[in-house]
């Protein structure tokens, strides 16, 4: 699993959203916040799986991708495979 593989599902993600109106706003904007806060983590410096200074970050990051995973399975089945290949990139990557 890498970084590629992360930018590529968020992006999948990026365009079945703008293709499907049927998402509420609440959850599309959850869904965009999360896309900048794994845009942010992936550009900083230290984003390697060792280093603690994120380590906070980046447990809560895969946390709320699950939680909104959880969320899509019920209200959007179409949309939770990318959400979850998302989270489960983050936590095989330590992130």
């Amino acid at each position: 699993m890498s970084i590629d593989n992360i930018k590529t599902s968020l992006e999948k993600l990026r365009s079945t959203l703008e293709s499907n109106g049927a998402v509420d706003n609440e959850l599309k904007t959850l869904l965009q916040t999360l896309d900048t806060d794994i845009q942010q983590l992936l550009k900083s410096p230290g984003t390697a799986p060792a280093e603690t200074p994120a380590s906070g970050i980046r447990s809560e990051l895969v946390q709320r991708a699950q939680g909104i995973s959880a969320r899509l399975a019920v209200k959007h089945p179409h949309l939770e495979p990318v959400l979850r290949e998302i989270a489960d990139t983050l936590t095989n990557m330590g992130i």
